[in-house]
């Protein structure tokens, strides 16, 4: 359905009474396609609409308006159309924020309400002064050239460059007829988004964008250039329409390189850029947390109080302090100490509670780690929405309910069912919620490095291994107690070739090219190279199973002499396992592919094509540089291969730091609190192994481990295999009854340092 001025694409409800209408507002020269990779990643109840003005799209052949008054008016007139009973988002790109800022000047003015308007990479309207200057050919064509609209080289195309520079013109002649210090300034919640590769448009100039509203402005900031909405769209949206009020939270996932749209400031109504820190310190405040007033040694109650604190973490860090409130909250009513630490992120902290202990004080304390951000929920759709909490059929779903609310309600149910009891430990206990585990500059190293001493660690318990069944389902068989990491390296792909029309497409074009090497890695296997950890854990999982032709595989794996007889057993036991992905990881490098990315321009047959992945390596196992030499080996010519270090660094450098957290020891096993763990599990799960294990993914025990402080990790509850496919994924859920038994299995092991027992 065409509307005057809008167009909505696809199937999507067009005068719907509910949910989010989100309109567009393409960058200078472009139309609705730049949009077109948005389709599929927005939340369920939002439609998306395109401002499609004269000039440009299907309405090509029309005259371009050239007249901020005009055009604004015009798209007022056909979102007011359109609107229904919607809840209202304006998002503007570049020259599409000016659009987007006069239209919802019109829109307020005419009563009808604005939810919020997004400036994604854009001046503000203080910085265009009307004076009309004249806009040339030329100038269009260094436009396009200078921000990267499209390839220089395609340039030299009469018949492209008739197409591309009209809209371009007409959008340049409009911007220097604009005066954007006319009208009032309206009162609307605006969020600007600043890209950090953008050359154009820096930080310094998306921060003025709060003198342009009498409502909340709230600077955002995403990885990417100045064409952000196509380059990482995903963190894009998440940056425009998370968090709206009266709306359920988004349900995409960041996908693709840099995806990490992040809240970088909270500005207050119409503050300036230089007031910014002391109005987010107000925000902040204003949050809270919310009171929670269920039975604290209730692990279930706990983990769904949690899990809607929406402490979605997009790429620096998340906002953690209305969950530490909470906690504080819960904690001072039991009798315990707290302390809340802050970040230079506002809203960004680490949460502590304290149960000091009463013996001889010769022991250090042992730290209860368990972090409080989580991924997003966002991309792909949940059954469920992602920040309820909703319990169902035994299961409760949310984000964090696995990775790592759920172990984190254990952990503080656990602790205070010991302290209504009034028990006394032999050592200190600490409770610490971390805020930048998944992603983030201000973790535990950061916190270590800043407040050395602070925690003074005899030993961490955080996330780590598995309670697993027998094949039957329903029989625990092996709990294990995860004593070192996998880590990993980004590597990143690129391929290349031509750009050129899409009229005349070619052989080996590099998205293509990039399919095939794609296709060609993901059929490469690392040998089975399972360390002195996995050996220790696949040896008691042989004993411990039921499977008479798994335990088989096991021990032929482990009995092996050589590469071929072991990646034989080792294909087998994972093709047996009830749990394949999870024992693959515990015994090889792996590659996962996260990203790929081409494309900007509807008829342009891209010149390079890119995807990222990474390799997990085995501490002890492969090393690094020799499985990057043979991937190298592997895809020959046809593709780039390249290390993604930190910034600053080197191939060789990023290769050393990994290989550096690839030494690091593992945790002693023979502990008084590894014997802990392991008598609890006897009392929570007879006839179960316990074991010390090797964990198939990254936390934020290395700091620790560094210090020789040992770390352990475990996931309390029983697990199985669609669990831990959910983790970081749709529909993320845990056993509510093994959630309570996990619980009690951390309560067991705390009470072996109990003094009092």
């Amino acid at each position: 359905m065409n509307v005057p001025w809008l167009t909505v694409p696809g199937e999507q409800p067009q005068g719907a009474a509910t949910g989010t209408l989100a309109v567009c507002f393409a960058p200078t020269g472009a139309h609705g396609s730049t949009f077109a990779s948005w389709r599929g990643r927005l939340p369920e109840d939002t439609t998306l609409a395109l401002v499609a003005p004269p000039g440009r799209g299907t309405r090509v052949d029309e005259e371009p308006v050239t007249d901020m008054a005009a055009y604004a008016d015009a798209t007022a007139a056909g979102i007011r159309e359109l609107r229904g009973g919607r809840r209202l988002v304006l998002i503007g790109v570049s020259l599409g924020a000016l659009l987007a800022y006069e239209t919802c000047r019109r829109l307020l003015d005419s009563g009808v309400p604005v939810a919020r308007l997004c400036a994604v990479a854009g001046q503000c309207p203080g910085d265009f002064h009307g004076r009309g200057e004249e806009v040339t050919v030329e100038d269009a064509r260094a436009f396009v050239a200078g921000t990267g609209l499209t390839d220089p080289e395609l340039l030299a195309d009469p018949e492209f460059e008739e197409v591309l520079l009209p809209p371009v013109i007409a959008d340049l002649r409009l911007a220097a007829g604009y005066d954007g210090r006319l009208g009032a300034v309206p009162q609307v919640e605006l969020r600007a988004v600043w890209a950090t590769d953008d050359p154009h448009v820096p930080e310094v100039t998306v921060r003025r964008w709060a003198e342009w509203t009498r409502g909340d402005c709230t600077l955002m900031s995403v990885e990417g250039g100045h064409y952000a909405h196509q380059e990482n769209p995903a963190a894009v949206i998440s940056a425009c329409l998370d968090g709206l009020p009266g709306t359920r939270p988004s349900r995409r996932s960041v996908l693709g390189a840099g995806a990490t749209a992040v809240a970088a400031t909270v500005m207050g109504l119409g503050a300036v850029a230089s007031s910014a820190p002391a109005a987010r310190a107000d925000a902040a405040t204003a949050t809270g947390g919310v009171s929670f007033d269920g039975d604290p040694t209730d692990p279930v109650g706990l983990a769904v109080a949690m899990i809607r604190q929406n402490t979605s973490n997009p790429g620096d860090g998340a906002v953690t302090l209305p969950l530490a409130r909470m906690l504080q909250g819960i904690f001072r009513a039991a009798g315990v100490g707290t302390e809340i630490v802050p970040t230079p992120k506002d809203g960004n902290v680490h949460f502590f509670a304290r149960v000091p202990g009463s013996g001889p004080g010769t022991k250090k304390p042992l730290v209860l780690l368990g972090h409080s951000d989580v991924v997003p929920a966002i991309g792909d759709t949940w059954e469920t929405d992602p920040f309820a909490g909703e319990i169902r059929d035994g299961k409760l779903y949310g984000r964090g309910s696995l990775d790592m609310k759920g172990v984190n309600a254990a952990f503080v149910a656990a602790l205070l069912r010991h302290v209504r009891e009034g028990a006394a430990f032999d050592r200190d206990i600490v409770f610490w919620s971390d805020c930048d585990e998944e992603q983030g500059p201000y973790g535990v190293r950061w916190f270590l490095t800043e407040h050395p001493g602070k925690v003074a660690a005899g030993a961490v318990i955080t996330e780590g291994g598995w309670v697993l069944d027998q094949r039957d389902g329903t029989t625990p068989m092996i709990a294990s107690l995860t004593c070192n990491d996998k880590r990993s390296l980004l590597l990143r792909l690129e391929t290349a070739s031509y750009a050129t029309h899409t009229s005349k497409p070619f052989s080996g074009q590099a998205v293509i090219r990039l399919g095939e090497v794609l296709d060609q890695l993901g059929q490469w296997r690392a040998h089975i190279r399972p360390n002195a950890l996995s050996r220790r854990y696949f040896a008691e999982l042989a004993e411990a199973t039921t499977d008479r032709p798994f335990a088989k595989a096991l021990r032929e794996m482990l009995g092996a002499r050589t590469d071929r007889q072991r990646d034989r057993a080792g294909e087998a036991v994972v093709r047996l396992s009830e749990t394949p992905e999870l024992h693959n990881a515990m015994l090889r490098t792996t590659l996962a592919f996260t990203a790929a990315q081409s494309g900007y321009y509807p008829s342009i047959v891209p010149g390079t094509a890119t995807a990222e992945f990474r390799a997990a390596f085995l501490p002890g196992a492969e090393d690094p540089g020799r499985i990057v030499a043979e991937l190298r080996s592997l895809i020959g010519n046809r593709a780039t291969l390249s290390v993604v270090g930190n910034p600053g660094e080197t191939e060789q450098q990023a290769l050393d730091r990994l290989r550096g957290y690839l030494a690091t020891p593992d945790s002693d096993y023979d502990t008084d609190v590894f014997r802990a763990w392991q008598s609890a599990v006897r009392r929570t799960h007879p006839g179960v192994r316990a074991t010390a294990c090797q964990f198939e993914a990254v936390t934020s025990a290395v700091p620790f481990r560094e210090q020789n402080v040992p770390v352990y990790g475990m996931y309390p509850f029983t697990v199985n295999r669609d669990m831990l496919k959910r983790m970081h994924g749709t529909d993320e859920h845990i056993g509510v009854e093994a959630l309570r038994q996990g619980t009690e299995t951390v309560y067991q092991l705390l009470a072996g340092l109990r003094t009092d027992a």
